[in-house]
């Protein structure tokens, strides 16, 4: 049976409608606008999830940028890259912020995205002799300087009535700190999670955790340098619109938020369903900020962790301009 020939008409139809397709197919392969460049220095744990899901789920790509994510291990390296001019953001604890604040000031928190009463963990071995915090006196720990693992430990010491000049401390990075537990050079070691996790899951049966949780809360922050707040301010308030998407595609899809972290850390879903109800995510700027950087610095002056000096103006570091252009209810958070 043979086919009727197009006519003419049909032809020419024809013709322009695969021009057409063909045209829509090339402009939907192209952006409309080519996408700005960001790079955030990222601490290498779960409080960091906010920006690797924006980044997983493409949230940094629908608001215009093609973020570069530099991952770090501890907030204090983060910044260095920051600061080194290899990051536009860094993700740091308050901790990091306070200690730092005092070498410089040309740097501000843009936001929080999370916070935790439980990430920090100190640690022991049942071959030694601490159970309790009450304990702390006399002992030495293992403690990431200048960082939520030193500000924990000595704000637990003082909740319990004990001076900071009993305890000895040892500086060592997180990733090395097992070393000292295992080999019983350390009666006990701070540090945050995943380290905790892990250093647990090595001693085993010997594992002691020492009852902390709710005694310190760490917030994890957005910084910048202000050259790049200045020079980069749309897109760091694109960033942020990114993060403010993950936090809410966190909230309603918690498993996929998880299974996420998970693949991006390497980390065990055991770790995951324990550590993930003690993270508070919401990006804000809330007061109780400003009063813990306060204290916190206080803290370091009045021990002796820093040189004498004035106490940094912690509202000069804090700049909520960015964050009201993404939640005006800013205040509220």
């Amino acid at each position: 049976m043979k086919t009727a020939p197009l006519s003419r008409p049909a032809m020419l139809l024809l013709a322009i409608s695969l021009t057409v397709l063909g045209i829509a197919y090339v402009l939907l392969r192209q952006p409309s606008t080519p996408l700005a460049k960001l790079s955030i220095a990222v601490s290498r744990t779960p409080l960091s999830t906010p920006i690797y899901v924006a980044a997983a789920k493409g949230f940094f790509r629908q608001q215009g940028l093609d973020v570069a994510l530099d991952e770090i291990i501890g907030g204090n390296r983060a910044f260095d890259r920051m600061i080194e001019g290899h990051a536009d953001l860094a993700t740091s604890s308050d901790s990091v912020v306070i200690f730092r604040s005092f070498q410089r000031r040309d740097f501000v928190v843009l936001a929080s995205f999370v916070t935790s009463d439980n990430d920090v963990k100190l640690l022991a071995s049942a071959d030694g002799p601490l159970r309790d915090a009450d304990d702390l006196a006399n002992s030495r720990i293992a403690v990431t300087p200048q960082s939520a693992s030193e500000h924990f430990l000595h704000n637990v010491a003082l909740m319990h009535g004990i001076g900071s000049e009993t305890i000895d401390t040892l500086d060592v990075n997180p990733e090395d700190m097992d070393a000292g537990l295992l080999e019983n050079n350390i009666q006990a070691l701070s540090t945050w999670e995943p380290y905790g996790y892990t250093i647990a899951r090595e001693l085993g049966e010997k594992a002691v955790v020492l009852p902390t949780r709710g005694l310190h809360s760490t917030s994890f922050n957005l910084i910048a340098t202000e050259a790049t707040l200045q020079g980069k301010r749309e897109f760091l308030v694109a960033a942020m619109r990114a993060i403010d998407q993950a936090i809410d595609f966190m909230h309603q899809n918690p498993k996929q938020a998880q299974a996420i972290i998970r693949q991006q850390l390497d980390l065990e879903t055991g770790f995951v369903d324990w550590v993930w109800p003690d993270y508070n995510f919401r990006l804000g700027l809330p007061s109780s900020l400003l009063i813990s950087l306060d204290s916190g610095a206080r803290w370091a002056l009045n021990n002796g962790h820093v040189e004498p000096q004035p106490l940094p103006d912690f509202r000069e570091l804090l700049d909520g301009s960015l964050l009201q252009q993404v939640i005006p209810a800013v205040g509220q958070r």
